[in-house]
């Protein structure tokens, strides 16, 4: 199954991507094939009791509606709730529902959620991604996915929108194509979902090459970045391509870095 990771580089107030510097380096040092645009819209709401000064901010609830360009024709909806707290360890875990609407209808739900449910929600914080880059390397068995984290512009809202970088790197295994026909199949494939040392050194060694040279190390840094790699499901011949079919585990992994810690 495809090897995903997404690399987040927060950005300060007042400083300028370094993604143009980052696409510019790779461009011209390694033969990359353009795919379509990487386009991102995340809108996360947060229950409104949990914005009470007394509340524990550990049991927050949360909705996200999220589009890809992966997945253009799909919106997912997440709402994720605190399962509770392990005795042994004192964490809490949490539980997720996930659901798809088509995304023409997904300003139409927001503004349900904004109005009718505004009691419940109250909404925390939009992100987008415009017109990233989308670059396949080595006959499309990596992919890479460059774009700038912003709020969108409000009207009569004046000040800086840049709240990071955004890199994803995937990595497309020799028997992906096995494991699609396993999946059609109706044979198991859990074995395929793990991800260990050798996976993360892999996807990190290639990001680490493709960076070295260009100034950017700071989204491999993780002093400075933050970073989450899963397996997500592997999409037949695409090598890169927008699909019709959702794609849960890489929304899902999108939708836990874009909410952060604090949910």
């Amino acid at each position: 199954m495809p090897l995903t990771g997404l690399f987040l580089l927060p950005i300060a107030p007042g400083q300028s991507s370094p993604s143009p510097t980052l696409i510019s380096h790779i461009s011209r040092s390694f033969p990359a094939e353009p795919l379509p645009n990487f386009n991102l819209d995340h809108r996360l709401f947060v229950d409104t009791s949990s914005l009470h000064p007394a509340y524990d901010a550990s049991l927050r609830k949360s909705t996200s509606l999220m589009t890809l360009s992966h997945t253009p024709l799909t919106t997912y909806v997440s709402t994720t709730s605190p399962k509770g707290r392990s005795q042994a360890s004192g964490i809490s875990s949490q539980t997720s529902t996930h659901i798809t609407i088509p995304s023409s209808a997904a300003d139409s739900f927001t503004q349900l959620i904004g109005t009718k449910l505004q009691p419940l929600w109250t909404h925390r914080q939009s992100l987008v991604i415009e017109n990233g880059t989308a670059l396949s390397l080595k006959d499309g068995e990596w992919t890479l996915r460059i774009g700038d984290l912003k709020n969108p512009p409000r009207p009569n809202q004046a000040g800086p929108n840049l709240r990071g970088m955004l890199v994803e790197v995937s990595h497309m295994d020799d028997d992906d194509d096995k494991i699609i026909q396993a999946s059609k199949d109706g044979r198991d494939e859990a074995n395929t979902n793990s991800v260990d040392k050798d996976d993360e050194a892999l996807l990190r060694g290639f990001l680490e090459s493709v960076t070295d040279g260009s100034g950017v190390s700071a989204i491999i840094n993780p002093e400075t970045s933050r970073s989450l790699i899963r397996r997500t499901s592997p999409q037949e011949k695409d090598r890169g391509a927008p699909t019709s079919s959702p794609d849960f585990k890489l929304a899902v992994l999108y939708l836990d870095i874009l909410r952060g810690p604090r949910g």
